[in-house]
């Protein structure tokens, strides 16, 4: 039991100076130094995450018409086929109201 008290508490003390340190650092030089490059690195979040959702919904809906050509008349694939383009198409109108969205909000806090 000691020896695992021990062990436990080395942890602790080398995650305390890991914390320590990187919170100086993160302190010493943080890339946010103005409220524009805030709204920079947030746009390149953006960006990235709507290029995935884009090649992502791409894939979906890929997947969706190959379901469609391979149902052979069977109704049940059919529909499951159809839903499946439809929630794509869904999802992907969310996608842009919301990048629409962030633009307007970007736009209201800068006063442009």
């Amino acid at each position: 039991m000691a020896k695992f008290s021990k062990k436990l508490l080395g942890v602790a003390l080398a995650a305390n100076y890991d914390f320590n340190s990187a919170a100086q650092q993160l302190a010493q030089g943080s890339p946010i130094s103005t409220p524009k490059k805030i709204f920079s690195i947030l746009k390149t979040i953006v960006q990235y995450t709507y290029t995935i959702f884009f090649i992502v919904a791409v894939l979906f809906i890929l997947i969706a018409a190959f379901n469609f050509l391979t149902a052979k008349g069977d109704p049940a694939k059919i529909i499951s086929a159809r839903s499946q383009i439809f929630w794509a198409i869904v999802a992907i109108i969310i996608a842009l109201l919301s990048v629409g969205a962030a633009q307007i909000i970007n736009n209201f806090i800068k006063g442009a």
